[in-house]
């Protein structure tokens, strides 16, 4: 399984429990809190993907049924009710859909933005047109990181001194440059505080399955985790860092856990790549200069991406916010150190490359704030 466009259209296309109708009127029934309808309408759903036995459907059935089900379930939450007590029904229906996907037993941000339809079909909480920013922001993000991860892995089988290694990092990049866009238009176009705080965050509030609670739709769950994994953290972790990558397995696709598994205990692209500066002496090839360049580039796109984020994260997270955590589990604390570790890296990563004599545009300072103390 992989966020390719053919596939996550075929999930997109998909209406598995006939839910069109009932997600269509779940803005208004979100307004007016009606917790009688939003159970009876996950009762109804649930009913459906028993009797269909939804788990032995083909994939993008498996994951429609997840995603149509996920939006009742944090429907119900919202409103203070827990899913699975006013519809336990619906519990094993969830159960055996996670054990069927290799995913989550509820619904993740990939469901409610990936494999979420467009148009009139669109699966919305609250129907505003910022929570259709939102949802387009992963449909763009998500696959593009997943790219630039399957880039970084391929480069990993290959000689940081050859034209593929540099083509693949060069290529990571590119994916990876549609992030600091889409958190600029998420910055334009959001209000943090009065929309995503007060709005649409309370949607995605935990929900206990399985006697355990599972995270809702959150965008740490792109798997811009992995791509750390494989650039640069898989290799000199650290203990908060790591411990976090390890949760946010628990809510993508199995592939991506096989990846994050398989770099255990071997070398990151960053550091093949200062390996191979230090063995070159003071005229590395040029192929060599060019990777150094591509991975400089591509932790400055991190670095980018991750100040913008920051200042978004401060100003939804603030004193008096109802929240003081996102909807993954992390504080504006942890997004700060990963900034940080990331940083320390670039720093590192940069003084090598232009010590080889990378071109020097690569290697200008990254974007971002600097944490404060």
């Amino acid at each position: 399984m992989e966020l390719d466009s053919a596939f996550c259209a075929a999930v997109a296309r998909r209406d598995p429990l006939a839910a069109d109708p009932v997600l269509a009127a779940l803005p208004a029934l979100n307004a007016r809190a009606d917790t009688v309808a939003l159970a009876g309408a996950l009762d109804g759903l649930a009913t459906a993907a028993r009797d269909t036995r939804s788990d032995r459907a083909a994939l993008p059935d498996r994951l429609a049924a997840v995603r149509d089900l996920g939006m009742l379930l944090g429907s119900l939450r919202r409103h203070g009710v827990e899913p699975l007590d006013a519809v336990p029904a619906a519990e094993p229906v969830l159960l055996r859909l996670g054990r069927s996907t290799g995913m989550a037993p509820r619904d993740t941000v990939l469901h409610y933005g990936v494999w979420n339809p467009a148009g009139p079909r669109r699966r919305l909480f609250t129907g505003a047109p910022e929570e259709h920013t939102l949802i387009d922001s992963v449909r763009t993000g998500a696959p593009a990181v997943e790219r630039a991860a399957l880039e970084l892995a391929r480069v990993l089988e290959l000689p940081p001194d050859g034209a593929a290694f540099a083509d693949g990092c060069e290529a990571a990049a590119r994916h990876l440059a549609v992030l600091p866009a889409a958190v600029a238009e998420v910055a334009r176009s959001v209000d943090p505080a009065a929309f995503f705080m007060a709005r649409l965050r309370p949607y995605m509030e935990d929900v206990r399955v399985g006697g355990r609670p599972w995270f809702g739709p959150a965008a740490a769950h792109l798997p811009l985790h992995l791509v750390d994994r494989l650039l640069w953290s898989g290799d000199r972790p650290d203990p908060e860092h790591l411990a976090l990558q390890e949760e946010l397995l628990s809510f993508g696709l199995p592939e991506w856990t096989l990846l994050h598994r398989r770099q255990t205990g071997r070398p990151t692209v960053a550091t093949l790549l200062v390996r191979a500066l230090e063995s070159a002496g003071p005229r590395p090839r040029p192929q060599l200069r060019r990777s150094a360049a591509a991975v400089t580039g591509l932790l400055r796109t991190l670095l980018a991406f991750r100040g913008r984020h920051l200042r978004l994260v401060r100003a939804a997270y603030t004193a008096d916010a109802a929240y003081g955590a996102g909807s993954a589990g992390a504080a504006p604390e942890t997004v700060r150190l990963v900034l940080e570790l990331t940083r320390q890296q670039a720093r590192q990563v940069r003084a090598r490359a232009a010590a080889a004599g990378a071109p020097e545009a690569a290697l200008s300072p990254p974007d971002g704030p600097r944490p404060s103390p």
